[in-house]
This record gives C-alpha cells, structure tokens and sequence, in this order.
C-alpha cells in the first residue's frame, strides 16, 4: 500500500472517530469509487459500518456496486433493514437484483418490501434467469414518443436523465410501449428545435429477447460495438437495456467458467475463498470419477499387449513419453477449438475446413517431433527398429491427437452441449488410450510379436 492510501485509511479513521460527517462526505466526493473500496478492505466490520451509515445513500450505493458480491452482502449484513433499503433504492436496479438474489429468502423479501416502487422492479428483474438478457438488464432507461419534438425531448430529457443508467441512447416507443426507434444523444444535440423526432430517429433497432442468453448479447456488443442494447419482450415493448458494463462482468464470467470446464471442474457460482470446502469437492469429483474410470481403459489395453511389453521391455521405456505428447497435441489443439467456437470464429459450417487444417498441422507437428523420437529410441532402446516403432507411433499420435482434439468440441456443438466440456483433460484420457493401441500396433507388426 503506498503512501497516499495509507494517509486516507489513517484520514478516514480519524473523521469516523470524529464524527465529522460532512468532511467525510466530502472526501469521499473527491475520489472514485474504486478507490474507495480499497481503502474499506483495510476497515475493520465496524469501521465499515460507521462509514456506510455516515456518507449519503447515493454515495454508498456507488461505492457498494464496485464490491464484489461476497463483499456486498456482508455490507448488507452488517447495516440493519432500513439503512440497507435506504442504499438499495439508489442503487441501479440490475445491480441491487443481483445483490439481493445472493441474500438468504427471509431477509431478500423484507428488504424489497421497504424499497417500495423499486423494490417492485427489483422484483420483476428476479423473475429472469439470472444468466438470460432479462437477469442483467436495468429498468432505468429514457423513452421517448416519436411525436414530440427535438426541443419538448430536451426538456423532458434534463428530468428524467438523472435518474437512468445511460443516456448516450435515447429509445422511441409508440403509446403500448412497443420500440419503434432510436436517436444517439449526439443526434439530438444537433437536430433543429422544431423537428419531431420520427424525423430523426433510426428505425433499423437492433434489440435481444429477455430470454436470450447472456452469451448472445455479449456476442452484439462486440459485432456492433455498442455502448447499450434495448432488451424487448415477446410483444416488442422495451422492457430494460444492457450497458456494457454489464457485459464486461458477463465476459468475465463466462471466461472464467470455461476455464473451470476446461480444467475438468464443474464451474463455480462464487469466488475460490466464498466457496466451501464441500463444493469445491462437489465441483471436482464428478469429472474426476468418470476420467478415473475411463482410465481403466488404458489399463485393460496395457494387459492385452502385456506380452509385447515382456517381450521387448524396452517398449515401456517410451509409454510416458508418447502418451504426453499425444495428450500435448490434443489439448493444444482443442484449447484454440473450443476458444473459435466462443468468439464465434469458428462456425459449424466450417467442419471440414477446421478438419483440413489441423490433419495438415497434426501430420507437420508429428514429422517434426518424431526425427528427435527416433534418434532418441535408438539411443536408449539400442536397436532402430524401436527407434522405427516410436517415430512413426509419434508422427500417428500427434496427427490423431490433433484431430480428436479439435472434433470433440465441434462435435459437442452439434450437440447442443457447451464446448468446453470437450476439456483437456477428457481429451487426454481419449487419446491416451488411442495413442497406446496405435503404438503397441505398431510394435507388434514390426517385431512379428
């Protein structure tokens, strides 16, 4: 911690042991929020407590909605119903919806019950699946009618800007609500005072269902680089918007959940350090049970060419080595797959193209790894024909392993499960046994065993 987050933690303190409450106010006013909760992680609960009960709600509301979710909810915790209400209206509806979804039934339904209007928002954001459009959007949006003029906007727009999430978009509906149009603030600025805005506003609206999964407008906001996207329902009617700071968090979070799936896990709901013990052993030991029995596999195939092994024990000095880079390969392999897919580089169309490609790049890895292989059997194994078997066992592992590893996920498309269970560590327990039938093959066919 340097310097100046030092004296503001020591300026802070001394303002709550005070009482000084407008100073404090006026602090808290001169930095962002951010900053401000890094001065809170070095707060002891109350110390924290004083601090949120001291600023402004609105400023509160702020700085709560840079926490992280484990963070907010003990905030809440430590603040009793009516301090905690008091925040909770002057927070963004989408973010006070994903707070108050954490918190246990009882007290979640007290909360919203002392919000009043906008606990009745936060209420209707609560019926959406959480990972749909509908569970992140916000009710705090600017509308418009098409009838009204540029200058009758303007001055309806200083009212009621104060209180929406963003106006850089201003959406036009027609009197059920439906969207018809949407004008940029900037389009308006500079528009005649006495032009309507139908005149103005652009018709070609591109907006996502409620239902939609979150994946799916976070894809639209990268294709049309948005600063917000209307949310409609079945009839239409506007129903919120997404602002790209909600799809930053969505990014992040499906980023992080498949890693987790390509890592073998079942993805996690919470922070590492907000998760029991007990569900990170439930989130672990599912793949790892079915990876343990599908390495059964290679056991069985071990036993049946056990007689080569004793034969030329020599052959087992390679085993580790071919069952790496056979793994190696598939994992590389399906890592940049699974990642093309995401981003929607990769299309199902593009199959057999993607087949092309890396049979091409399976065989060039394999000539290249297995000039190395050979010299090094012959070496160890003190006879060529071993250094023969192994070479031509890595040249055919590396360009299967390539394949495997970048049909899984594809196949996985097709089947409408998510890619990224085709994991590196499925797809490694796939080819080690492949890669050892084709090795102990190979043998067998060259030493006549």
């Amino acid at each position: 911690m340097d310097e100046k987050y030092t004296a503001l933690v020591e300026n802070v303190k001394q303002l709550l042991s005070e009482g000084s409450t407008e100073a404090l106010t006026n602090l808290v006013d001169s930095l962002h929020p951010a900053d401000v909760v890094d001065i809170l992680e070095l707060l002891d609960d109350s110390a924290r407590s004083a601090f949120f009960h001291a600023i402004p709600a609105g400023k509160a509301a702020d700085i709560i909605q840079e926490l992280d979710p484990e963070d907010q909810t003990e905030v809440i915790r430590m603040m009793g119903s009516a301090r905690s209400s008091e925040i909770l209206r002057e927070m963004d509806s989408d973010d006070a919806a994903d707070l108050i979804g954490d918190l246990p039934e009882a007290k979640a339904e007290t909360l919203l019950d002392l919000m009043d209007s906008e606990g009745d928002d936060v209420r209707e954001l609560l019926r959406y699946d959480e990972d749909s459009s509908g569970g992140i959007m916000a009710t705090e949006y600017v509308t418009v009618n098409m009838e009204w003029t540029v200058e009758k906007t303007l001055a309806e727009l200083r009212h009621l800007a104060p209180e929406a999430e963003t106006v850089y978009y201003i959406y036009v509906v027609d009197a059920d609500e439906r969207l018809v149009g949407v004008l940029s603030l900037r389009d308006l600025v500079i528009a005649d005072l006495k032009r309507k805005i139908s005149s103005i506003m652009s018709r070609n609206v591109l907006a996502v269902p409620v239902e939609a999964d979150q994946e799916e407008a976070a894809q639209l906001f990268k294709k049309y680089r948005y600063l917000a996207l209307p949310v409609v329902d079945n009839d239409n009617r506007l129903a919120g918007i997404i602002t790209a700071d909600d799809i930053l968090d969505v990014v992040e979070e499906e980023a992080t959940e498949d890693i987790q799936k390509i890592a073998g896990t079942m993805p996690l709901d919470r922070p590492y350090f907000a998760t029991s013990i007990k569900e990170l052993w439930r989130s672990r030991v599912v793949w790892l049970m079915v990876l343990f029995l599908a390495e059964s596999i290679t056991g069985k195939i071990l036993q049946n060419f056990s007689t080569a092994m004793q034969s030329v024990i020599e052959l087992t000095f390679f085993i580790p080595l071919l069952i790496d880079c056979g793994g190696n390969a598939g994992s590389q392999a399906a890592s940049v797959v699974i990642r093309g897919l995401a981003v929607r580089d990769i299309r199902m169309r593009d199959v057999w193209s993607v087949f092309v490609r890396e049979f091409t790049l399976g065989i060039a890895l394999g000539l290249t790894m297995s000039g190395i292989a050979f010299l090094r059997a012959w070496r160890v194994g003190g006879n060529p024909i071993i250094g023969v078997i192994v070479c031509t066992s890595v040249l055919m592992i590396v360009t299967v392993a390539t394949i495997v590893g970048s049909m899984l996920p594809i196949a996985a498309t097709a089947l409408h499960l998510d890619p990224a269970v085709m994991s590196a560590p499925l797809i490694t327990t796939v080819v080690d046994g492949t890669g050892l039938m084709i090795y102990f093959s190979i043998a067998r066919t060259l030493l006549k065993l």
